[in-house]
């Protein structure tokens, strides 16, 4: 069989989780409450129920990498990559494509059969046994027709904050017992509410989760094609793994780095593929993009109030409904109100109406811009 291998993607800072999540603490180094294992750990829990942590691979930023390491000792620490600053999904996983392909050809395995699972480390999946499934259904099915397969989540609601994927009408071949996956017609951004509510009575459309089964040498070849700057960036880098001088390759990634551009890996080369593939799945999966759907996931009291403290702190609510009260080091009450986010952390408060959690984004871009004049 080839190989197999998990891409945990575990860089960015998560401002829309602002205060609690920071440049310092990015959101997948959050839990779903305060004290909680991480979303990170949680992912990683995930892919060791598929395979063994020798084969989990984590790309990640530079100030990042030292807590992760230190978290998670039972992952091979070299695994563990560091870009050297963010330049979003794209460069990432072609980063981490060529450290793993290096990986395999040091140990005389044939690199060009490998399948890679890249998954977001910042999102919550309620059914794990289902994504475990999937996961082995894709990596079957992209090994065969060496192909990208990306899974689809099917819609529960008409969302207007996710991406969508149309999928073709008939699925590809398949055994009787197993899933069906279906071509991709197309890739859509965003829509409005009147469309999303058209994509969800079509049946045909799936929200695009970011999570893609990647054969190897298949989707460094996408990349070639389809993103040349990425990959031209790039080069040096696998120049330098050959030649296996530790600090050659961090010379080579700092001037790649300076170079590729930030892009997404949807953009960049998922929706330029002629051939492109779709599992839809049903998860239970919330990308927590925001407060309102940390709300969604946590256990609430007979009123709708999810009440999240640290060890060190508290938090009630009195006369109130479906309120999400977070704190970490202080005691809050709340008093006789609905629908808000009240979240406490590191010294800093934020209150907004949940059905108004996305703009929080500009709550941190304020609070930063305090943070540099005060400097």
């Amino acid at each position: 069989m080839p190989e197999r291998f998990v891409l945990v993607m575990a860089g960015g800072s998560g401002s829309r989780l602002w205060p609690a999540s920071t440049d310092a603490r990015p959101k997948h180094l959050l839990g779903l409450s305060p004290g909680a294992p991480t979303l990170l750990d949680a992912t990683i829990e995930r892919a060791r129920q598929w395979i063994d942590p020798a084969r989990i691979w984590v790309i990640t930023t530079a100030a990042q990498r030292p807590a992760i390491v230190a978290a998670h000792p039972e992952l091979v620490a070299a695994q563990i990559l560091a870009e050297p600053c963010g330049r979003n999904t794209a460069p990432a996983i072609a980063f981490a494509l060529l450290h793993i392909r290096d990986h395999l050809e040091r140990r005389g395995l044939a690199a060009e059969d490998a399948i890679v699972a890249a998954l977001p480390a910042d999102h919550h999946v309620a059914a794990p046994e289902r994504l475990l499934a999937a996961l082995i259904r894709a990596s079957e099915h992209a090994e065969r027709a060496q192909v990208i397969v990306t899974l689809g989540i099917e819609p529960r609601r008409p969302a207007t904050g996710y991406g969508y994927i149309e999928r073709a009408e008939g699925p590809r071949p398949a055994a009787a017992d197993e899933a069906p996956i279906f071509p991709v017609v197309r890739f859509v951004e965003k829509p409005n509410a009147k469309r999303a509510a058209r994509f969800l009575a079509s049946g045909r459309f799936l929200w695009n989760a970011g999570i893609f089964v990647l054969p190897l040498a298949r989707t460094l070849a996408a990349f070639s094609a389809h993103a040349p700057a990425i990959a031209d960036a790039l080069a040096p880098v696998a120049e330098a793994l050959r030649g296996g001088d530790p600090q050659a390759i961090d010379a080579a990634a700092t001037a790649a780095y300076a170079a590729v551009p930030s892009q997404p890996i949807d953009i960049a080369v998922i929706e330029e593929l002629a051939e492109l593939d779709v599992l839809p799945v049903s998860l239970g999966w919330n990308d927590l993009g925001s407060w309102a759907a940390i709300h969604s996931v946590s256990p609430t009291d007979e009123r709708g109030n999810a009440l999240l403290a640290g060890d060190d702190a508290a938090v009630d609510a009195i006369d109130c409904d479906r309120n999400l009260i977070w704190s970490e080091g202080q005691e809050v009450i709340a008093i006789g109100v609905r629908d808000l986010a009240v979240i406490a952390s590191g010294g800093k408060v934020l209150i907004c109406p949940l059905d108004r959690a996305q703009e929080v984004r500009e709550a941190a871009r304020r609070s930063a811009a305090r943070a540099r004049a005060d400097d």
